[in-house]
């Protein structure tokens, strides 16, 4: 029980940063439609899919690999070599973005993705790859603290930056400061929004890159080669199972004949809707995989990793629950507008804790060095994607992409669950999980049998079977529960 409540531990740490930062930079997305045409906000969800997408390639898979490798002796030259190259690889990157962004502009981009774009996006992406391997060492020598406020700082700075450019220098230009003209340009609202992220990202690099110049060890080609070999795949899972949430966003403007825009600003907003499903998970794998390399396959509890995924799951689905059944509540933040976007949140959500299960099964192939089987089932799950989103989304809109993205964790979760129990079974309690998750959907389902334009009977029915779901759950797991919290 204490490497459960160890792994709680981290989660809550990385959590706090995480949750703190995330819901803070999920409230530029009403910032964003208050002051932004849907089309412009179309574009914001458009280019952080590819950024996305492209940081994955980026990294090389090398974090993961940093944590199978780095010892005491090593971990200086691991450092100095992987972040060496990798900088190298994001200043090449940089450059050929700059010199093909005419390319790029009629390929990919539209009357409202303008080159420039593709160039400030680039930069990020080079400076989020930089930093990756030292915030990863922070990782591994358990600087959970400077972690996540390193983290939490970067996400203030963003929030800053963005609100100085289109909140504060609009209001100045109305006041007559004709001076705040030479940095802000009131009809290129898009171009800021990408700015205020580069600045942040720049300020953030400015405390983690001299850790890999600062590195006492030398670069070596020795050291590399194996992380590299252990690593490409894991590279290719994570490039496949990001193309998997991002390239709804990337094809839609492709896809949809008639305000395309304007329907990726729908269906992105709501997307958002799910934050607290994706800051848990974001929050559980940051402590998931140190600790689990820590344990190894030789001290590993198959037990602990089968109860780590049944709480997991019951967690996700508690998250499930409230979102759906508080969803007039979440609304707030949308305008009226958005509202019919409403219909994808469940498939997202249900979409998002299957990758957690998902990842959550992948430790077998980690801890095997079976890697390259998480490429396969990735890459299936992204030809998927794809498939689906070519075909449902002209018929179907948004709500074909959102059905794609569930099918496609569902399926490899299935698929992974399959191909573990015959290279590292563990005994998972999936009877288990299938009810909680059973459970979680009829609970929702339930709370949309009473509507009242009265508040107080309105939220009393909802808050009732809010609360009634805590008690079935507390039934259900009584026992394990008394035992973990004495």
């Amino acid at each position: 029980m204490s490497k459960l409540k160890k792994l709680a531990g981290d989660t809550i740490i990385y959590g706090v940063s995480t949750i703190l930062g995330r819901l803070l930079n999920w409230l530029l997305m009403p910032l964003f439609i208050r002051i932004m045409d849907k089309a412009e906000v179309g574009g914001v969800f458009n280019i952080y899919s590819y950024i996305a997408v492209v940081l994955v390639i980026l990294t090389f898979g090398f974090e993961t690999g940093y944590f199978r490798f780095a010892n005491k002796e090593n971990r200086n030259g691991l450092l100095k070599s992987l972040g060496m190259l990798i900088l190298v690889c994001s200043v090449l990157f940089s450059v050929g973005v700059y010199l093909l962004q005419g390319c790029l502009e009629v390929y990919l981009g539209n009357e409202y993705l303008k080159a420039e774009y593709f160039v400030i996006g680039a930069l990020i992406v080079a400076l989020d790859a930089i930093t990756s391997i030292p915030f990863a060492d922070l990782r591994i020598n358990n600087h959970t603290v400077r972690f996540a406020l390193l983290k939490f700082l970067s996400v203030i700075l963003n929030i800053l930056f963005v609100t100085f450019f289109l909140v504060l220098c609009p209001y100045l230009l109305k006041q007559g400061y004709e001076f705040i003209e030479y940095i802000y340009n009131p009809y290129n609202k898009l171009y800021y929004v990408f700015v205020s992220n580069l600045l942040s990202s720049g300020i953030i690099a400015l405390f983690l890159v001299p850790k890999i110049f600062l590195a006492k060890a030398r670069f070596s080609w020795q050291l590399i080669k194996p992380v590299f070999m252990y690593s490409y795949p894991i590279m290719i899972v994570g490039l496949f199972g990001m193309l998997i949430q991002q390239i709804d966003k990337i094809l839609m403007p492709h896809l949809i004949e008639d305000n395309a825009m304007e329907a990726l600003a729908i269906y992105g907003a709501n997307f958002k809707i799910g934050i607290l499903m994706a800051i848990f998970i974001q929050s559980y794998r940051l402590a998931f995989e140190p600790f689990f390399f820590k344990e190894g396959k030789q001290n590993a509890s198959k037990e602990l990793y089968a109860r780590v995924l049944k709480y997991f799951v019951i967690f996700g689905a508690i998250i499930y629950v409230g979102v759906l059944v508080f969803i007039d509540v979440v609304n707030v933040l949308l305008l009226p507008e958005y509202y019919e976007g409403n219909s994808i949140i469940p498939f997202i959500l249900l979409g998002q804790l299957f990758f957690g299960i998902y990842y959550s099964l992948s430790l077998w192939y980690k801890l095997t060095d079976r890697t390259i089987y998480g490429a396969i089932i990735s890459g299936v799950g992204a030809c998927l994607s794809i498939i689906g989103n070519i075909v449902l989304v002209p018929y179907m809109g948004y709500i074909g992409a959102a059905v794609t993205l569930f099918v496609c964790f569902l399926l490899m979760s299935v698929i992974s669950y399959g191909l573990g129990q015959k290279y590292y079974p563990i005994n998972y309690p999936i009877g288990r999980i299938v009810l909680h998750i059973i459970i979680a959907i009829v609970v929702v389902q339930l709370s949309l049998l009473y509507s009242s334009e009265n508040l107080i009977f309105h939220f009393a029915f909802k808050g009732t079977i809010f609360v009634s779901y805590f008690v079935f759950l507390y039934i259900i797991e009584r026992k394990e529960l008394i035992k973990i919290l004495s």
